[in-house]
C-alpha cells in the first residue's frame, strides 16, 4: 500500500472526531431504539420503496468509487470491497420487492412475502463475509494494471453467477425454503436463535478485522469501520425486534442507510482530497518547469515562452516592447575569491534587487543562465526601461551583500536595453540579440553602467517601422474602399 500513498489520505483531527461523534450516536441510538423494540408499528409501503431505492443509489455508488479505486491503485483489497457494496446493491431491491409484494404481478415468480427473509440473510451473511475477505488481502496480492481485466471478469463474474443464484431460486421457489417468517410477522426460531446469531458474529468479525488489519489508515477504512458498526448494530435490532414492522425494525432500517451511506461519504472526500492533491502537484510542477530554484525569479523557458506572448500582443496592439539583459560584473572572479556558496549567495542578492524594483506584474524578471539575468517589459518605451536599468544598478551597487559573519560585500552589474514595436514574430530574436550588443557596449564602456542599442540601429529600425505603419495605413484604406462599394 505503501506505493500507492500518494493516492490515499489519511484522516485528519476532524475527520476522527467526527467518526467518533457519529460512533457514539450510532450506539447510543441503537441502545436506545433496543427499549421499544418489540413494540409492534405499522406498514409502511411508502418508507420501504424509499428506503429500497437509497439503498440502491449508495451502494451502488460505493461499488463504483471502489472499482475505480481498484483501477487506479490495481489493489486487490479495493475490488473486493467493490464487490461486497454490489453484492447489496443487487439483492436489496429484489428483497425489498418482496417485502412490498412489488413481484407478485410476475406470473413466474411464486416466492412469498416471507421468502424474503432469505434474501435478507444472503444479503447480511454475503456483506460482512466478502468485507472480511478484502481487508484480509489488504496490501498482500497487488495487480499489474494489464491484468485488470483478467480480475475484474474472474471476480465480479464470479459473484454475478451466485447472486443470480441466490435470487432465481428464492424468486422461482427452486427450493422449498423453511419459512422463517410467519404472517403475524413474528420471527421463527431458527431465524432469532441461528441465522441471526450468524448475522451478527460475521457483521462483528467483519467489525474487528476492518479495524484492527485498517487501523484506520486511510479514509476508507476509518468510514467503513462505522459503516460495520451501523451494520452490526442493525442486525441485533433487526433479530431482537422479533417482528417485521416493529419500532427496532424500523430502527434497523435507518442503521442500514447509515452502513450504505458511510463509505460514499469517505469515497467523495477521499476523490475531494485526491483533487486537490493532484492541483498542488499540479501548480508546484508548473512552479518547477518555469521557476529557477536558485534566484526565484522566472527560468529561460519562461521568459522565452512569455517574450512570444507579449511580441504577438504588441504586434497586435501597435506598442513597444522592451528588453533589460544585466550581466554581474567579474562574477568568475568574484566566484573563485569567496567560493561558489557565496557565489550563489550574490545570485540571490541580484534576484532580489530585481524583484524589490519591478513594480508591475505584467513585467517579468528571469535568470538568462550563469550571472546573466533579463527583465521583460511590456508596453514600455526606451527611456522608461533606460530609467529602470539605471535605478537597479544602483541599487545593487549601493546594497551590500551581508555575510553571515557580519562581513559585508559589493558587487555592480552591466545592463544593456533594446525597445522596438515588433512587425513579425521574429522580432523577439532581434529584441534580444539588440539588448545583448548594448550589454556588451556598457562591458566595453567600463562595467557597471547602462547603454542603449547604437544609432545606426534606431536608424535602420525607423525606416522599417515607417514601412511597415505606411502598409498598415494602406492595407486599411483598401479595406474601407473595398466596403463603400459593397
Amino acid at each position: 500500500m505503501q506505493k500507492y500513498s500518494q493516492l490515499i489520505t489519511r484522516p485528519g483531527k476532524m475527520q476522527y472526531g467526527i467518526l467518533i461523534l457519529l460512533a457514539v450516536t450510532v450506539l447510543g441510538g441503537s441502545a436506545w431504539a433496543l427499549i421499544k423494540a418489540q413494540q409492534p408499528g405499522a406498514q409502511s409501503i411508502g418508507f420501504l420503496g424509499a428506503y429500497g431505492t437509497a439503498v440502491f443509489i449508495l451502494e451502488a455508488i460505493s461499488a463504483i468509487l471502489l472499482y475505480a479505486h481498484f483501477r487506479r491503485t490495481g489493489m486487490l483489497t479495493f475490488a473486493i470491497l467493490s464487490m461486497a457494496y454490489l453484492w447489496v446493491a443487487l439483492l436489496a431491491p429484489f428483497q425489498v420487492g418482496l417485502l412490498t409484494d412489488n413481484l407478485e404481478t410476475f406470473s413466474l415468480i411464486t416466492a412469498s412475502t416471507g421468502d424474503a427473509a432469505w434474501l435478507w440473510i444472503a444479503w447480511h451473511l454475503g456483506f460482512p463475509i466478502i468485507i472480511t475477505a478484502g481487508m484480509l488481502v489488504d496490501g498482500s496480492y497487488p495487480i499489474v494494471t494489464r491484468k485488470v481485466w483478467r480480475w475484474t471478469i474472474a471476480l465480479f463474474g464470479l459473484e454475478l453467477l451466485i447472486i443470480g443464484g441466490i435470487i432465481s431460486g428464492t424468486l422461482l421457489s427452486w427450493v422449498e425454503l423453511p419459512t422463517l417468517i410467519s404472517e403475524s410477522r413474528a420471527y421463527s426460531d431458527s431465524l432469532s436463535l441461528i441465522y441471526g446469531p450468524a448475522v451478527m458474529f460475521c457483521c462483528a468479525l467483519a467489525l474487528t478485522v476492518v479495524v484492527v488489519k485498517g487501523k484506520f489508515e486511510n479514509e476508507i477504512y476509518a468510514w467503513l469501520s462505522l459503516a460495520m458498526l451501523a451494520a452490526l448494530c442493525e442486525a441485533i435490532l433487526s433479530i431482537y425486534a422479533g417482528a417485521r414492522f416493529s419500532y427496532g425494525w424500523y430502527a434497523a432500517r435507518v442503521l442500514s442507510l447509515v452502513s450504505s451511506a458511510a463509505v460514499v461519504v469517505s469515497l467523495l472526500i477521499e476523490n475531494i482530497h485526491l483533487q486537490y492533491k493532484v492541483v498542488k502537484q499540479n501548480q508546484t510542477l508548473k512552479r518547477m518547469a518555469t521557476m529557477d530554484e536558485l534566484s526565484g525569479l522566472a527560468n529561460r523557458r519562461e521568459l522565452d515562452e512569455r517574450l512570444k506572448a507579449e511580441i504577438k500582443r504588441a504586434m497586435r496592439d501597435r506598442t513597444t516592447i522592451s528588453m533589460i539583459l544585466l550581466d554581474i560584473d567579474k562574477f568568475k572572479q568574484f566566484n573563485d575569491t569567496h567560493g561558489h556558496l557565496i557565489g550563489d549567495l550574490c545570485l540571490k542578492h541580484v534576484a532580489k534587487c530585481l524583484q524589490r524594483n519591478i513594480l508591475r506584474h505584467t513585467d517579468l524578471a528571469a535568470r538568462y543562465g550563469g550571472e546573466e539575468f533579463a527583465i521583460l517589459l511590456p508596453n514600455t518605451s526606451e527611456n522608461d526601461a533606460f530609467d529602470l536599468a539605471e535605478h537597479i544598478r544602483k541599487t545593487i551597487a549601493y546594497s551590500p551583500i551581508v555575510m553571515e559573519d557580519g562581513k559585508m560585500l559589493s558587487v555592480t552589474a552591466s545592463f544593456g536595453i533594446a525597445s522596438l514595436v515588433p512587425s513579425q514574430a521574429e522580432d523577439a530574436t532581434e529584441l534580444l540579440s539588440i539588448a545583448d550588443a548594448s550589454l556588451y557596449s556598457a562591458k566595453k564602456a567600463g562595467r557597471n553602467c547602462v547603454q542603449r542599442p547604437s544609432q545606426s540601429w534606431h536608424a535602420s529600425r525607423d525606416e522599417l517601422e515607417k514601412k511597415v505603419s505606411s502598409n498598415t495605413h494602406y492595407l486599411r484604406g483598401r479595406t474601407v474602399q473595398s466596403g463603400h462599394k459593397r
